[in-house]
Parts: C-alpha cells; structure tokens; sequence
C-alpha cells in the first residue's frame, strides 16, 4: 500500500493546538502577561556633588569646600583668628564693599535694622568694620552670615548675594574720606580673603557696580581702587 503524506495544514493545526495547551498549563487561563525583562546593567550614578547655576542661590545647608589655601593671618586680625578660619567654606567668588551711610553704626544696630526695616533674618553683611563711634575704629565685627558660611543680603542682586563676602564700613563716604586706621582693618580683611579665595582685585566690587537699580554705596569718596591695588601686591606674595 502506498503512504501518503499528511496534509500540511493538519501539522499545523496540531502544533498550534500543542502551544495552546502549554499556554494555558503555565500561565492559566486569563494570566497577565509576563512583565518586561529589566536592564541587567543598571545606570551608574555619576559621582560628585551637583553644581548651583550662575545665578541661582545654593541650598542650605550649604556643601562647602571642606579646605582652601592656608594663608597667614595678620596681626590686625589677630583677635578674629577663630572666626574668620572656617572648617568648610562657601566658594566665594566676589568681595561687595558698602558704607552705612551714616556716622555712627555697629553690626548689633544694623541686625536690628535689617530685621525690623527689611524683614531678614539677619544682619545682611558677612563682615562691619567700626569708626569709632558705635564700634572701635578699624574693629571688625564678624555676622553670623560669615560664622555660618550662609549667603548674603547686601548685594541686591542674586549672583553676589549667594557668592560674594559683604563688607560694610560705617561712616559716610559720599562725603568723608576714611580714616586710615579704619582703612588699614578693611584693607587687611580683604587682602587676606583675597589671598584665601582666590580673588582677584577685578572682582572687589562696590556696591554700586552690582546692585540692580542702582545705588551710590559705598560713596565717590570710598578708596575702592587703593583697595584693589593693595589686594593686588597682596596675591602677588
């Protein structure tokens, strides 16, 4: 007798009806559908820690660089030692110099001002240096802004609040020259943050040549490029 071969199409039906009966017996009848294989290799943090933009105001608490450049302190500032020497540091990048405004003044009056007159939270500058009337002449008063290593209030504008160090010097100097102790203690605290943050005297600003809107702080009579010319024989060391 001669065979004959199958249909085709009966092969295919068997096969067809063998993977549904082994659809069924593994998953049962109305099971969801396996999930989809993960990634075997997952993504990789990048190590680091993420970087402000230009402009914006860094989280609090601030993560500080843990160290910078040793840098000898003066004898002018000896007094100040423990305060100005911080275990982490912000990364300043700009030093804003203001005047009161006014004759007399210290740092504990002007908190007060800027708490009840301006609503913060503080004294809005890093670093008052006295006139001798309120505070000691060429004293240096540090805030709790500097002790904290938080960002300024002083700047009226954005970048140099959250990166530049605020110095206010009472007195007047609009219409005043400053007394050459009191410069001598600001010309010692700001070629010693200079030296310490890298700053270079193109980056010692006034408040004026910041502020948004405008201002006449710290004064025509303020001697903003002596500043920078010691700041600058100072980096040269």
């Amino acid at each position: 007798m001669t065979l004959r071969p199958r249909p085709v199409r009966v092969v295919l039906l068997v096969a067809a009806l063998v993977c549904a009966i082994s659809g069924i017996l593994v998953s049962g009848p109305g099971a969801d559908p396996p999930p989809p294989m993960k990634a075997l290799v997952q993504p990789v943090p990048v190590p680091g820690r993420a970087v402000s933009p230009v402009g914006a105001d860094p989280p609090e608490p601030f993560a500080g660089i843990p160290f910078a450049p040793i840098v000898p302190i003066p004898e002018s500032l000896s007094g100040i030692a423990g305060a100005l020497v911080q275990p982490e540091t912000r990364e300043w990048k700009s030093i804003i110099v203001h005047h009161s405004a006014s004759l007399s003044g210290n740092a504990a009056e002007f908190d007060k001002l800027h708490r009840e007159e301006r609503g913060w939270d503080m004294l809005g500058y890093q670093f008052v240096i006295g006139n001798g009337d309120g505070a000691p002449a060429g004293g240096v008063e540090v805030g709790p802004r500097w002790l904290r290593q938080l960002h300024g209030a002083h700047a009226g504008e954005e970048f140099h609040n959250a990166y530049g160090i605020g110095i206010c010097v009472v007195g007047n100097y609009m219409d005043h020259e400053m007394p050459e102790g009191v410069y001598a203690a600001l010309r010692d605290l700001t070629c010693w943050l200079a030296r310490r943050y890298s700053i270079t005297p193109d980056r010692i600003l006034g408040h004026s040549q910041v502020r948004v809107g405008g201002t006449e702080c710290p004064g025509v009579r303020f001697p903003l490029e002596r500043l920078r010319a010691d700041a600058a024989a100072a980096l040269r060391k």
